[in-house]
C-alpha cells in the first residue's frame, strides 16, 4: 500500500500506528477510531476465549460454516490485502487470523458434532477444506473487482451475517448444550456493534453495510437473550452427544 498525501497536510500511510485520514483523504475522528479499533479488539478477546474453551471443554463456540467463512476472510484481509487504517489494525486483523488457525484446528476436531447427518460427519474435514477454499476465492475476487472498502467492510459484513445466522442456528439446534459462553456472545455481538456504528459515521453512503450490520446486531441480541435464558435455567444432566461439561468463561 502506497502513501497517500492529502491536501490538508495529513497523509495515509501503512507506517502510521493509526491513520487520521483514510485513503480517500476523508478524516477519521478520534471517536470513529475508538469505535473501530475498540470493536476489533473485542473480537480478539472473543477469539481468545473461544480458543481457551475449545481446549478446555472440547467444544468450539462458533458455527462450523461461520468459522470456515471467517478464516477465509481473515486470510484475504491479513495477507493479500490490508486495511488503510494503520499498522495497529493491520496486526489486529492478523491476530484474528492467527487465533482462527487454532479455532479451525479445533473445528476440524469437534465441529462435526454440529451436524446430525452421518454423511456430513464422515466427510466433515473435506467439506471444511472445500468451504474455506470457496469462501477465500469469493472474498478475494470481491476485493479485486472493486466491490469493497479499503477496510474490507462490505465483505466482512457478508461474512458477519453468515456468522450471526449460523451461530444462532447451532444454539437453537442443540437446546441441551450449555458450553456456549456468554462472554463470547457479548464480545462478538457488541464488537460488531461498535464497528457498525463506525460505518454509519464514516461511510454514511454505504447503506448495504449499514443494513447488514443492523440485521446482524438484531440476530446477535436474540442469541444473547436465548443464551441467557438457557444458562439461567437449571443445568440438565445430559446434552446431545454426551455429558454436559462445566462451563467456560
Amino acid at each position: 500500500m502506497s502513501v497517500v498525501l492529502c491536501p490538508d497536510g495529513l497523509s495515509n500511510s501503512p507506517a502510521h500506528f493509526l491513520n487520521l485520514v483514510d485513503s480517500r483523504c476523508v478524516p477519521y475522528s478520534r471517536f470513529q477510531l475508538f469505535l473501530f479499533a475498540g470493536g476489533c479488539v473485542l473480537w480478539v478477546v472473543a477469539y481468545a476465549i473461544i480458543v481457551r474453551n475449545a481446549f478446555r471443554l472440547r467444544f468450539v463456540d462458533m458455527a462450523a460454516i461461520a468459522g470456515f467463512s471467517n478464516f477465509a476472510w481473515e486470510f484475504v484481509w491479513s495477507w493479500p490485502n490490508r486495511t488503510d487504517m494503520g499498522w495497529f489494525l493491520v496486526y489486529t486483523y492478523r491476530a484474528w487470523w492467527l487465533l482462527d488457525i487454532l479455532i479451525i484446528w479445533k473445528t476440524f476436531e469437534f465441529g462435526a458434532e454440529q451436524f446430525p447427518q452421518d454423511r456430513v460427519r464422515r466427510h466433515f474435514r473435506a467439506i471444511g477444506v472445500v468451504c474455506i477454499a470457496g469462501f477465500g476465492i469469493l472474498y478475494y475476487f470481491f476485493v479485486r473487482q472493486g466491490l469493497d472498502e479499503p477496510i474490507g467492510a462490505t465483505s466482512a459484513y457478508i461474512c458477519q451475517l453468515i456468522l450471526s445466522w449460523a451461530c444462532l442456528w447451532v444454539l437453537v439446534s442443540f437446546p441441551a448444550e450449555r458450553r456456549f459462553s456468554m462472554w463470547v456472545a457479548v464480545l462478538k455481538g457488541y464488537g460488531t456493534a461498535m464497528n457498525t456504528w463506525f460505518m454509519f459515521l464514516h461511510y454514511p453512503e454505504n447503506h448495504l453495510v449499514q443494513a447488514l450490520g443492523t440485521i446482524a446486531f438484531g440476530i446477535d441480541n436474540l442469541y444473547i437473550v436465548l443464551l441467557h435464558r438457557r444458562l439461567g435455567s437449571p443445568a440438565s444432566s445430559h446434552r446431545s452427544g454426551g455429558i454436559v461439561s462445566d462451563q467456560g468463561v
